[in-house]
């Protein structure tokens, strides 16, 4: 039964909402810096307001021709350039691209042809500059109230921790009954339910190239492997459960080799691990009940998952 005396995220922490399995398929990420102030600023549907008409539109319909693309405006304090930003998290090595952009309109003379494995991306002619980590924090309460609630003070500790300069507000990622959510770039990392006290552990486990299974909603890819959006969801809830019964949380201390699609809404998922062993999980996807998904929106189903480990060989 639906409360609707909680907002989403209070409904969905107190009902124990699996976290794993939440994140659609993206590709590639591009982060653009901008307060929208001709837009009215990060309105609840900004994105597409501005992907519909004005300067923005042609510069999102070219970036949104890259392979599974997802675009999402970025901000912090005190910070008026035009930053952009290229994650390429689909490959074996997963890459993170930093440029100031002069006019937006540059984002035109993004070569797209340059986002393929082992070239580097390239604008205006020239090679953008590689970095080691970004994280972009939904914080954006004009789409959601919980975004905000929940989302700044996760970013306010984050960027303390790890510098300003890495640390970035976003308009939308996904899930607003998830706040605090947030990617952990290069990799596509994607977290939810995350409070400040969490920002150490995220940090921490990032740099040392791992994640954290109870908060993670899952990955921006699964390189090598063109899945369609019920595949991936369903790999993000196989691969926690695995690495959970294996306290495998290396970031590449399982691989997903194989997606089986069997009959009635289940799907194989195989992972190998750095030995070489296989890593199998059933996961049985279906509609849960009407939830809130975001504050004030009506009720709908969404997907849930279940996972039954399958012996390892």
């Amino acid at each position: 039964m639906i409360d609707t005396s909680m907002t989403c995220a209070q409904e969905s922490r107190a009902a124990q909402e699996s976290l794993a399995g939440t994140f659609k398929p993206a590709d590639s990420f591009f982060l653009i810096e901008c307060h929208l102030a001709d837009y009215g600023g990060w309105g609840g549907s900004i994105v597409k307001a501005a992907s519909a008409d004005g300067e923005f539109a042609p510069l999102l319909r070219h970036l949104s021709a890259a392979p599974r693309a997802k675009t999402l405006f970025i901000r912090r304090p005190r910070s008026g350039g035009k930053r952009f930003f290229v994650a390429l998290t689909n490959q074996s090595q997963p890459r993170l691209y930093a440029t100031e952009l002069a006019e937006y309109s540059d984002l035109l003379s993004l070569d797209l042809a340059s986002l393929a494995p082992g070239q580097v991306p390239r604008l205006n002619g020239g090679e953008m500059q590689p970095i080691d980590e970004l994280y972009a924090v939904c914080t954006n309460g004009r789409h959601d109230p919980c975004c905000a609630t929940h989302g700044m003070p996760v970013f306010q500790e984050l960027a303390r921790l790890a510098g300003p300069e890495r640390v970035w507000q976003t308009t939308h990622i996904g899930g607003h009954r998830l706040a605090a959510t947030m990617i952990a770039f290069p990799e596509g990392v994607v977290y939810g339910h995350l409070d400040p006290e969490d920002a150490d552990a995220v940090l921490t486990n990032h740099r040392a190239g791992c994640l954290l299974t109870h908060k993670y909603r899952g990955r921006g890819c699964y390189a090598g492997h063109q899945l369609d959006e019920a595949a991936h969801l369903a790999a993000g809830a196989a691969e926690a459960v695995i690495r959970d019964s294996n306290r495998e949380y290396a970031l590449d201390g399982i691989q997903l080799a194989a997606v089986d699609k069997l009959d009635a809404g289940q799907q194989r998922l195989s992972f190998r691990d750095r030995a070489g062993g296989l890593h199998q999980a059933l996961v049985s996807s279906r509609m849960s009940a009407p939830r809130q998904t975001s504050c004030g929106d009506a009720p709908k189903p969404m997907p849930e998952h279940h996972v039954e480990l399958l012996p390892a060989t």
